[in-house]
């Protein structure tokens, strides 16, 4: 694709909406040169694209049978499997200038995070959560009598966060399962995949894609969110904690409201996995899930328990973690911080120091002349966030189970726990991190790799969107006394 130029709407509404104005953007990759074109959007477009993408949902994604939808979802899932597809080459070539994540992270994550999106898997998702999937297409038997149905909403608004690319895939597929239509407002961090995955739809059924809308605007243009909030059934927001809020204040309350705000991943490490031959491999592992994406993901590790008694001490796996760190600085550089992020990383850093100088138990070890990599150790257990970008707590620990009691209070903020443990502690320590609030228990090294069939903060990906309608029993009782042939 060498010195191609391609010309790239960052936008999707149904083909009858005429978008007349656009601002563009030109991108130089090693694939050739992009021109990347942004809507001039009025709350009049919003309108026209949100009407118009319900009416394709009610004509015909409303009717199309629940595996069909699969199916179709997973054929355009299986071109992204592809390294040729020129769809994927252009995520390839735009998202590293667009997003400032690593081109060699971009392409192994990408790849990795769309086969979730398989039939098999998506097949996973819906029986972890429904007892007959088919009850999306028509009523379906209960097991205490009666019948049952599910109906998703007309039109869901998707608040995007551009934090990690492709996440919002995520968002619309669940959406589609349950045969919704998405208006989806696009960070401007990354508006490109919820564009390039709806153009893939289009390529394997254009009438299904009609039922989808991608916008990018800027948050706080209130005409703008309040349009589409009049559109849709149901909200679902992703950002931090002041994103969220400002939403959540003013959806009318007979709408449904699912927010993903912000959240904090942690990891524990046993001295199980700090024995001669594995502790390497454990430290590997954990530098992973801090260097992808940078820790942006609330998913990623912003601290971990290291547990004394292993091969190495929790300040030897301190010190080791930081040259693993800096080899994978190396190896995929971090991506480029705005002032402010920079300034979050010096202040801990300097907190930090100067804790030490004044006898407490800290030792700090960081990247030279720069902040592309931060790890604060801890001789007693606590509990601290991270400005993120590769800035890492290690707290030393005599036991886990004793560690996991300081996190009870911080419940409301707990996401994720990569544990490293033997087989005799895992339950038994998963049992306390639940009862502590954490609600997904992993691998150390597969952190920011959340599985099909997964509770996103601990709730359902798709039961929480549907809305249940029972026939009784007694109404099948009375309805067969009508057949004019009974006795």
């Amino acid at each position: 694709m060498s010195g191609v130029s391609e010309v790239l709407s960052m936008y999707r509404v149904p083909r009858e909406v005429s978008i007349t104005e656009c601002h563009e953007e030109n991108i130089e990759t090693e694939q050739g040169s992009f021109t990347l074109k942004y809507p001039v959007l009025s709350p009049e477009i919003v309108v026209d694209a949100a009407r118009k993408a319900q009416n394709a949902r009610d004509v015909y994604l409303a009717h199309l049978p629940l595996m069909e939808v699969v199916e179709k979802i997973d054929r355009a899932i299986q071109k992204w499997l592809d390294p040729d597809y020129p769809l994927r080459r252009w995520a390839e070539a735009l998202l590293p200038i667009l997003t400032g994540y690593h081109s060699d992270i971009i392409r192994l994550e990408l790849k990795r995070y769309m086969r979730n999106f398989r039939k098999k898997e998506l097949l996973r998702f819906l029986d972890e959560e429904f007892d007959h999937p088919g009850m999306l297409d028509g009523f379906r038997p209960r097991k205490s009598g009666g019948m049952s149905r599910a109906y998703g909403p007309h039109m869901i608004f998707h608040v995007f966060s551009g934090n990690v690319p492709g996440v919002q895939v995520w968002s619309l597929i669940m959406g589609l399962l349950v045969k919704s239509a998405a208006l989806g407002k696009t960070s401007l961090a990354e508006p490109l995949m919820p564009v390039l995955f709806s153009m893939s739809l289009a390529e394997i059924d254009e009438r299904l894609a009609e039922s989808i809308v991608i916008l990018p605007w800027k948050g706080g243009e209130v005409e703008l969110e309040a349009k589409a909030m009049e559109a849709c059934e149901a909200l679902i927001v992703y950002g931090s904690d002041e994103t969220v809020e400002a939403y959540r204040h003013r959806v009318p309350i007979e709408k449904r409201f699912l927010s993903y705000g912000h959240k904090i991943s942690l990891a524990m490490v046993g001295k199980e996995a700090l024995t001669a031959d594995r502790y390497e491999d454990t430290l590997h592992r954990l530098a992973a899930d801090i260097a992808i994406y940078d820790q942006q993901s609330c998913l990623a590790p912003q601290m971990v328990y290291v547990e004394s008694g292993g091969a190495i001490t929790p300040k030897d796996f301190s010190q080791l973690l930081a040259c693993e760190l800096e080899r994978y600085e190396k190896k995929w550089p971090r991506s480029a911080l705005s002032h402010e992020e920079a300034m979050a990383i010096h202040k801990m850093r300097n907190q930090a120091v100067f804790a030490a100088i004044n006898g407490a138990d800290v030792n700090v070890y960081m990247s030279e002349m720069n902040t592309a990599w931060t790890v604060i150790f801890h001789r007693k257990a606590d509990f601290s966030g991270s400005p993120l970008n590769r800035t890492i707590h290690v707290f030393a620990v005599d036991d886990l189970e004793t560690a996991a009691e300081t996190l009870t209070r911080f419940r409301r903020y707990l996401q994720s726990c990569g544990l490293a443990v033997g087989p005799e502690r895992l339950f038994s320590l998963s049992e306390r991190l639940g009862t502590c609030g954490l609600n997904r228990i992993c691998a150390i090294g597969e952190m920011n790799r959340a599985k099909p069939g997964w509770h996103h903060d601990g709730r359902f990906n798709l039961l929480d969107l549907v809305r249940f309608v029972d026939i009784e029993r007694t109404a099948e009782t009375l309805a067969e006394q009508y057949d004019p042939d009974v006795e």
